[in-house]
Parts: structure tokens; sequence; C-alpha cells
């Protein structure tokens, strides 16, 4: 624990899967707070996994010019995928798009490369910016989550290109306990971290204490906060843990863990 931050002692609710919380937890903790790691988001594979094996064995002959990975979990699913049915996740001539940091950090692991990424914090939209306009309707494959927006896709089309769309993943909301419901209620947390819109819409119909400080991890989920009605405190700089976290750093500094 961190003597003197202005974490110290803040208890702070991390909605996300345990085994992405890792680093939030450990830079909460260097930080002195109080991380709870409470499960509202799960994911699934597709009820039909042919579509999604149809796009993977697709991407590994070179059916696609583009693959847009838009989450970690997408980047999982494929990869995890074109193991099962014993082909390489994506043709050498498929250039590979990542949205951000992190899903660009998951590809390189698996081996593949990252041909383009947004500068900064990396969003949809950033990704739809930076694609290159295109000529003669080359393909790109969109694996992603059942949940996902149409922005992208529509951008992409709108730059030239034939998308298709395939259910990666699904995205599956867990309610909280009745005692994570009560404290929520009632100021047993100092600061909740909104790291995905998923994460958020988990926790539409709960009351959340007014005092409790409210973080979003970037633009979208901001953008689904403020859509439930959640007043958003501050928003991550880039979305990582890292950024996160310093967030709820400069926050505390000037607004002190709330007494009660």
């Amino acid at each position: 624990m961190t003597d003197g931050s202005p974490l110290t002692g803040w208890r702070v609710l991390i909605p996300r899967p345990v085994e992405r919380s890792a680093d939030l937890v450990a830079a909460l903790s260097a930080a002195g707070a109080l991380p709870e790691v409470v499960e509202l988001i799960g994911i699934e594979p597709p009820e039909d996994p042919r579509p999604l094996d149809l796009a993977v064995l697709g991407l590994s002959r070179g059916d696609y010019a583009w693959s847009a990975f838009t989450s970690v979990n997408a980047v999982d699913a494929v990869v995890g995928r074109a193991a099962r049915l014993a082909v390489r996740p994506v043709a050498a001539g498929t250039r590979v798009a990542a949205v951000g940091p992190a899903t660009a950090r998951a590809l390189r692991a698996a081996g593949l490369p990252v041909d383009l990424l947004p500068p900064g914090r990396g969003s949809a939209a950033a990704l739809a910016e930076v694609f290159p306009r295109a000529a003669g309707a080359p393909a790109v494959l969109l694996p992603r989550s059942d949940l996902a927006p149409a922005a992208l896709p529509e951008a992409l089309t709108g730059k030239g290109y034939r998308v298709d769309i395939v259910v990666a993943y699904r995205t599956v909301l867990l309610a909280p306990t009745r005692d994570v419901s009560d404290r929520l209620a009632t100021g047993g947390f100092d600061a909740v971290l909104f790291t995905s819109p998923s994460t958020v819409r988990a926790l539409t119909a709960l009351p959340i204490d007014g005092r409790t400080a409210l973080g979003a991890i970037g633009a979208p989920t901001r953008a689904a906060a403020t859509a439930a009605g959640r007043d958003i405190s501050f928003v991550a700089p880039e979305p990582t843990a890292a950024g996160l976290v310093c967030a709820l750093i400069a926050h505390a500094t000037t607004h002190p863990r709330p007494e009660g």
C-alpha cells in the first residue's frame, strides 16, 4: 500500500471477468485502494459455431483483404477456433487491424501482425477513421460480439469495403449478488470502474449511491453510461488499466474519499 496516496482505503468495484482484471487489481492495490472484482459480464461462444468456423476457414485461405479486431475476446475466439480447425488464423496476405493497444498486444501474443492501429486511446470510431479508402470492394472480416454496434461496419462500407460480420462470442450479463447490490445503493463502494458498455448495462437497473465516483475506460463506455443516466466522474486518457487508475487518482486528488 502506498502511504499518502489519494486512493488509500478507497473501495473500488471492478465489474469485469476475473481473468481480465489482474492489471487493474495490481494497479489499484499499488495505489493503496481496496479493489473488489465482481464478475457482471460473461463471455460465451456463439450458440451456433458454424458461421464462425466458416469465417475462420475463409480468413485462413486468404479470402479477406483485411480482418478488423475490436476486442481481445474477438482475438481469442478466432485464434481458438483456428486451433480447433487446425488452420492458421490469418493468411499471410491478409492485413490485420486492431482497435486499440490491448487488442494489438493480444494479436501479437498470438503471433499475428498488426498492420493498422489508430493512435491514442483507440476506439471503433478511431479505427474507422484511419482505415484507408478502397476501390473494388475488397472484403473485410469483422469478428465481434453479438452486442457490438453497427457504426464500424457502416463506416467501412462507406469507405468502399464489403464487410462480413460474424458473431465470434456472446456477451452475457450476470446479476450481482444481493450483498453487492446493497453496497452499491448505500455507498459501500467509493468508486465503480466501468470497463465496457456491457458493464454499464449490467448495472443499469441498480441504484448507485450518489457519493460513488463512476469512471469509464473510454468514450464508448462513457456514452453508454450517459445514455443509462449515469454521471461519469472521470474517463481514462487511454483505454488501459493504467490509464483508468491514473484517472481515478486524479479524481481522488480533488475529491477525497467520502465519509460514512
